[in-house]
């Protein structure tokens, strides 16, 4: 794991630790910072950022933080349908 995503992990308190803000959950975890460059209109799209948003969170080491679950990308992609 990461050294930043190891301490970030050790010091967890709660569940808004991991959000980029108060206000802007993310993907999950402060350190993925995949945007969205459009706005994913078919499954195809949604499992091409899924897809994208996963590799980053393999090669930084997120997936190994006890915190993160990868559903939290499935969630965001679901509340991009609903706006």
């Amino acid at each position: 794991m990461e050294i930043n995503i190891n301490i970030c992990s050790s010091r967890h308190s709660e569940d808004f630790d991991c959000q980029l803000s108060p206000t802007c959950k993310g993907w999950g975890c402060r350190f993925l910072t995949t945007p969205i460059e459009e706005i994913p209109v078919t499954e195809r799209d949604k499992a091409k950022l899924f897809s994208k948003v996963y590799r980053e969170a393999k090669r930084k080491g997120v997936l190994e933080c006890p915190h993160y679950r990868s559903m939290f990308i499935d969630e965001v992609l679901e509340q991009i349908n609903i706006n």
